[in-house]
């Protein structure tokens, strides 16, 4: 790992929402050292010419699905498809998310566990991932992949195709939270994910239904809290978020049914709505997927304001899941929320506040540092963008031509 110093770069200021005046920025090892104009490079230190072009944190996605995001729920239930065929699809999915420019992302459900190990230790090109392991979710919810042949483990003592590739825990009880709980975080689980609620592609679960037990969801709240960390939870409605806040969850995902009363609770215990911007309706959908969709697609403009007016802890995913062609278009998934955030906020969201939540981790984060900004003892994660995101902030979505640098934890990936 060779020293860099970015000469000549205005830096972005994502907590004022502001470029620097031109400067010099040395990054020493996988830290940022030094922020000032005048820095001299010795023969041992990389030099980057800025040419006044801005330098700002690694983008964040807080909700992504490395493996799953990068097969089709065909492939899932194709009993062809070893873990080896996942293993591959994850591995360039990967790298070329790094290639976008997301530097960290918290995987929301999936196998993850060797695909981190791997690009840890330099052996594949990807993000920092804090890792959920496989879904938690309740017979018939919103993790319930099973095919209509294949029938409950309880009663065959046969685990389901899904479950034996690590794409989810189906569990009903008590004991069996606390067993899936605790395996996930066995194999170094960041956070826990449970679904808590209906969902718009699973074939079993109306979008209104709750699922879990209030006791069922503590359980997970104990076992993650023992551990230090928390639990998220899939949810759209009022129920199934006030039901787990009443359990002590930490993070609601999606939320895109709330009501202000929700909202507000929300904002009033300091829970995280980790929010997406789902894209319109398409005829390659069933139509029972679209009818699913709709309510929540309509919700997009709704709890976006509201939950920004009422002053909630807010981070933004994208939450691709079975569907790999959309992987490309990760950045654009973005820029939608211009209806509601000026580009500063929208940069501060995929930076430091991303990064506020991935913080929410404590010691069970697998990496520590602070992320999500460009300042002196902050991790080098780091892109130079070709222009002025704020004052235009559609550069972010096009990756290839407009980041011309892409570094993490102080090291090159491209430089072009």
């Amino acid at each position: 790992m060779a020293d860099s110093l970015f000469h000549n770069v205005r830096v972005l200021d994502v907590r004022q929402g502001r470029l620097t005046e031109p400067t010099d920025v040395l990054v020493r090892g996988n830290t940022i050292s030094v922020i000032g104009a005048g820095q001299t490079a010795t023969d041992d230190v990389e030099v980057i010419e800025g040419r006044g072009r801005t330098l700002m944190p690694g983008l964040i996605d807080n909700h992504v699905h490395l493996v799953f995001g990068s097969a089709s729920m065909a492939d899932l239930n194709d009993p062809d498809k070893d873990p080896e065929f996942y293993a591959r699809a994850a591995l360039s999915s990967a790298g070329e998310m790094l290639m976008r420019g997301f530097t960290s992302v918290r995987d929301m459900g999936g196998p993850i566990f060797p695909l981190k190990a791997a690009i840890d230790a330099g052996q594949a090109t990807g993000p920092r991932v804090w890792p959920s392991g496989a879904m938690i979710s309740q017979t018939s919810g919103h993790g319930d992949f099973r095919s209509p042949e294949e029938k409950s483990r309880r009663f065959t003592g046969k685990q389901s195709r899904a479950e034996e590739i690590g794409a989810t825990f189906i569990v009903d009880g008590r004991d069996e939270v606390l067993t899936a709980a605790r395996e996930n975080l066995r194999m170094g689980a960041s956070q826990l994910k449970l679904t808590a609620g209906g969902g718009t592609s699973s074939a079993y679960d109306p979008v209104d239904v709750t699922q879990f037990t209030l006791d069922e969801l503590r359980a997970a709240v104990d076992a993650a809290g023992d551990w230090n960390t928390y639990v998220a939870v899939h949810a759209y409605t009022p129920k199934a978020v006030q039901r787990s806040v009443e359990a002590g969850v930490l993070c609601i995902e999606h939320g895109q049914l709330l009501d202000e009363p929700t909202v507000d609770l929300l904002a009033e215990r300091g829970v995280w709505l980790s929010g997406q911007y789902l894209r319109p309706n398409t005829e390659s959908m069933s139509a029972e997927r679209r009818a699913k969709r709709q309510a929540v697609l309509e919700g997009n403009s709704v709890v976006w304001p509201m939950a920004k007016a009422a002053g909630v802890k807010m981070a933004w995913g994208t939450d691709f899941l079975f569907e790999p062609e959309l992987n490309a278009e990760q950045n654009n998934f973005l820029l939608p929320l211009t209806e509601w955030f000026s580009s500063a906020e929208l940069l501060r969201l995929a930076t430091l506040d991303n990064a506020g939540l991935l913080a929410l981790s404590g010691l069970r984060s697998p990496y520590q540092g602070t992320l999500g900004v460009v300042e002196p003892d902050a991790l080098a994660d780091l892109i130079l963008v070709n222009g002025d995101p704020l004052a235009d902030i559609d550069l972010i979505g096009d990756p290839t031509t407009n980041f011309d640098v892409i570094m993490k934890d102080g090291v090159i990936y491209k430089n072009v």
